[in-house]
């Protein structure tokens, strides 16, 4: 999960789900403000995803998870392209890697209703060992919090 460019000895250290149906993407990382997940939705028109967003873990509970930034950008093959960027906590992550049955990512879109991302709870069972490498690899930015 975690690379180091040599040229400048930058550690990035990133888990990235991109077996989603329905065109969408999901990349977690860590940052010095804490966790992120950016999820990605391609799609004919523009959403205008801002705003908080739904996290509901299969027969479990849902999580709500503040909103940061959206970056749009169009594809060369004509389709619009939304990053929402979210915070999120590490125990929501932990929570995805133990979940079984789906995930659904509720999207706030202020042009279209919600847009929801339905992900297999599989592609995140590796989490806590992306966790725990990002940990190690990035251990200068968790002796601050």
């Amino acid at each position: 999960y975690c690379t180091v460019k040599e040229n400048s000895n930058a550690r990035s250290c990133i888990f990235k789900v991109d077996r989603i149906p329905r065109n969408t993407q999901i990349v977690i990382s860590y940052t010095q403000q804490g966790w992120s997940m950016m999820v990605v939705v391609f799609a004919d028109e523009f959403a205008i995803i801002e705003g908080p967003a739904k996290v509901k873990i299969h027969k479990g509970e849902t999580y709500t998870i503040d909103h940061v930034k959206t970056r749009r950008d169009m594809t060369p093959g004509g389709r619009m392209m939304e990053a929402a960027i979210y915070k999120v906590s590490e125990n929501l992550l932990r929570e995805m890697g133990k979940a079984s049955g789906k995930i659904r990512i509720y999207l706030a879109g202020s042009v279209t209703e919600e847009q929801e991302v339905e992900v297999a709870a599989k592609l995140f069972s590796d989490i806590d060992t992306y966790i725990e490498e990002t940990k190690t690899e990035l251990g200068v930015l968790f002796k601050e919090e």
